[in-house]
């Protein structure tokens, strides 16, 4: 298990989704259980698809 840059992983995995995620998105850390060759596209998109959710939640004020 690690910690590595969304960046990295997408770049060593799926590099053509690299330009479809914001900078904030592609600083951001997660956390890889395996090694990258063993993730399959759709551990992948969980993993962005989580990322994009993180980057989006605005706090609401009353």
């Amino acid at each position: 298990m690690r910690t590595v840059k969304l960046s990295n992983l997408i770049l060593a995995v799926s590099p053509e989704l690299y330009d479809l995620l914001t900078e904030a998105e592609l600083n951001s850390y997660v956390l890889v259980e395996r090694d990258f060759s063993e993730l399959d596209q759709e551990e992948l998109n969980d993993i962005i698809a989580k990322a994009i959710v993180f980057h989006q939640v605005n706090p609401r004020y009353h």
